[in-house]
């Protein structure tokens, strides 16, 4: 029996089968280019098992091995494959993160090796496609948001991290795309659920407004350096995209005024800057 077949019949599937068996198969092919049985059978299967609790602890420490193994494949590649692996890997490890919020079987220090992972992966990852045609998403970046949001809402994450978390969140905005275009699948609204967890785990405004400072800033010095070349503007747009995403969650939520007002002086002042 082929795996799909398995998986599309799991409930049936897990009655009658091996579950390390299945597991086993399941982690093999984590990265298939078959987007039907990598994206909407194997991870939507790990979600079923880890958040139903049909797995045990040592089951869980297990997939969280490999997908930590997986996490870092070949990471320094562009346009490679093995950015599924690296990409949907990184969603498994959030579910058993989410599983740990509610159950806590994982070590504090395994938890720290988690929250050190998450924010290394994204400042590693080099291969930031969306959707890739005939092969579904990769979606590397938001994956790997929804990680460190997953890691930073964890109980055990401390705000010691939050500058780091910070920083990466900067460098995402301004990698080097390799199709050479700007984020075009909403990567910029994944990563301000990043910011928004750290919000809630206690980061200042103050923090906040300085670091977006920092972001501009660092958008002018590309400026000044190229001009309005494609890459500044390529950039840019990853920039404003992110802080109007940034702006529109704030006031969604009637939430920290001066930030917002922060938030429409930076947005003013570059559209100044360009069409004025």
């Amino acid at each position: 029996m082929t795996l799909k077949t398995e998986l599309k019949n799991l409930d049936k599937t897990l009655q009658h089968g091996n579950l390390d068996v299945l597991i086993e198969r399941m982690l093999e092919n984590i990265g298939s280019i078959d987007l039907e049985l990598r994206d909407t059978l194997i991870y939507n299967s790990f979600g079923k098992l880890i958040i139903e609790d049909y797995l045990t602890i040592k089951q869980m420490n297990y997939i969280l091995d490999v997908c930590l193994r997986n996490l870092f494949l070949n990471i320094d590649q562009h346009e490679d494959d093995s950015v599924f692996s690296r990409s949907f890997s990184a969603l498994v490890i959030a579910l058993i993160l989410k599983k740990d919020k509610e159950k806590r079987f994982l070590s504090d220090d395994t938890l720290k090796q988690l929250f050190e992972k998450s924010i290394e992966y994204l400042n590693l990852e080099e291969d930031i496609r969306g959707y890739v045609v005939g092969k579904g998403w990769a979606h590397s970046i938001a994956h790997g948001a929804d990680l460190l949001t997953v890691a930073i809402s964890h109980p055990n994450f401390t705000i010691t991290f939050s500058s780091e978390c910070l920083e990466t969140i900067k460098l995402c905005l301004f990698k080097i795309s390799t199709k050479e275009v700007p984020y075009v699948d909403e990567e910029e609204e994944r990563l301000v659920f990043v910011v928004e967890a750290l919000q809630e785990k206690g980061i200042s405004d103050n923090e906040i407004e300085d670091w977006l400072s920092t972001i501009s800033d660092e958008l002018n010095e590309l400026y000044e350096k190229e001009g309005y070349s494609l890459n500044f503007f390529w950039k840019k747009s990853n920039v404003i995209n992110f802080l109007r995403a940034y702006y529109f969650r704030l006031l969604y939520k009637n939430d920290c005024l001066k930030l917002r007002e922060s938030l429409v002086e930076i947005l003013e002042r570059w559209h100044k800057q360009i069409y004025n």
